[in-house]
C-alpha cells in the first residue's frame, strides 16, 4: 500500500492496518529468530565437521606420509635387487656370449674342414661318375648293336617257324578233314553194328530158346529114366548109393533157367567187347594220323 492510500483511510482503520503490521513484525520476527537459532546450529556442525574432517584428513595425511616412506624404502629394495639381479644376467650373458664366440669359431672351423672334405669327395665322386657314363654309354652301344643283332635273329627264326606253323596248319586241316571223314564212316559203322547186335541178339535168343528147349526134353526124360531106374532098384531094394551113384551128379531143377541166363549173359558180355576192341582200334589209328 502507498502514502496515498493510508491518507484515505479512517483512524480507526489506520489503527487496525497498524495492529496488523505489528503482528506480521512479531511473527517476522520470530521467523528470523527461528532462522538465526538454525544458522547458529549449522555453523556448529559446520564447525564440529570441520573439525572432524581436518582430524581425518590429519590422519589420512600421516598415513599416507607413513606409506609413502615404507613404498621408498620397498623402493630402494628393489632397486637393490633389481641391480644385483640386472649385474648377474649381465655377467651370464656374457659368460654365455663368450661361450657362443667360442662355439661360433670352432664350428666355422669345423664346418670350413668339413666343406673341404665334402668338395674333394663330391670331386672324387663326379669324375667317378663321369667314367661310369662313359663305361655305360659304351655298353649301351654294344647293347643296342647286340639287340639289333639278336632281333634280326629272331624275326629270322620267327619267319621260319611262322612258314612252318603255316605248313602244320594245312596239314593239320587235311588231318581234320580225313578225320572228320573217318568220324562219319565210324558212326555209320557204329549204326550197322548196332543193327547187326540187335540181329544176333534175336538170332542168339532163338538158337538158346531152341538148345533150352533141347535140353529141357533131355532132361525130362533123364528125370523120368531116373525116376524109372530108382523104381526098379527100389523094387529089387537097391539104391543109387549101392550103384556108386550120387543123387547130386545130376543136373538140377533149376539147371535150364540158369544156363539160358548166363548165354544170354555171355553173349550180351562178347558184343560188348567186340564193339570196345573195334572203338580202340578206329581211336588208335585216329591218334597216329595226329
Amino acid at each position: 500500500m502507498n502514502a496515498a492510500s493510508y491518507a484515505s483511510m479512517s483512524h480507526e482503520e489506520l489503527v487496525k492496518e497498524t495492529c496488523r503490521l505489528q503482528q506480521c513484525l512479531d511473527k517476522e520476527k520470530k521467523v528470523s529468530a527461528a532462522y538465526a537459532e538454525e544458522l547458529k546450529r549449522t555453523r556448529e556442525q559446520a564447525m564440529a565437521v570441520q573439525s572432524q574432517v581436518e582430524q581425518e584428513e590429519e590422519y589420512i595425511t600421516n598415513k599416507l606420509m607413513k606409506r609413502l616412506e615404507q613404498l621408498k624404502k620397498e623402493k630402494q629394495l628393489l632397486a637393490t635387487e633389481v641391480e644385483q639381479e640386472e649385474e648377474f644376467l649381465t655377467n651370464t650373458l656374457q659368460k654365455k656370449l663368450e661361450k657362443l664366440i667360442k662355439e661360433k669359431v670352432d664350428l666355422e672351423s669345423r664346418l670350413e674342414t668339413e666343406q673341404e672334405y665334402v668338395v674333394n669327395k663330391l670331386c672324387k665322386q663326379l669324375e667317378q661318375l663321369s667314367n661310369e657314363k662313359a663305361k655305360l654309354h659304351k655298353e649301351k652301344v654294344d647293347l643296342e648293336n647286340q639287340l639289333e643283332a639278336e632281333q634280326e635273329y629272331i624275326m629270322n627264326k620267327l619267319q621260319k617257324q611262322l612258314e612252318k606253323l603255316a605248313g602244320e596248319k594245312a596239314t593239320l586241316q587235311r588231318e581234320r578233314a580225313d578225320l572228320q571223314r573217318q568220324t562219319s564212316e565210324l558212326s555209320a559203322a557204329v549204326d550197322k553194328l548196332n543193327r547187326d547186335k540187335v540181329t544176333l541178339e534175336s538170332q542168339m535168343e532163338m538158337e538158346e530158346e531152341s538148345i533150352v528147349n533141347r535140353l529141357q526134353r533131355q532132361l525130362e526124360q533123364l528125370t523120368c529114366c531116373y525116376k524109372a531106374l530108382e523104381g526098379r532098384l527100389e523094387a529089387r531094394g537097391l539104391t543109387l548109393r549101392d550103384m556108386g551113384l550120387q543123387p547130386n551128379e545130376l543136373p538140377p531143377e533149376n539147371w535150364v533157367s540158369y544156363s539160358r541166363s548166363s548165354s544170354r549173359a555171355n553173349s550180351g558180355e562178347l558184343c560188348r567187347q567186340s564193339w570196345g576192341s573195334m572203338r580202340t582200334s578206329s581211336l588208335g589209328s585216329h591218334h597216329g594220323a595226329h
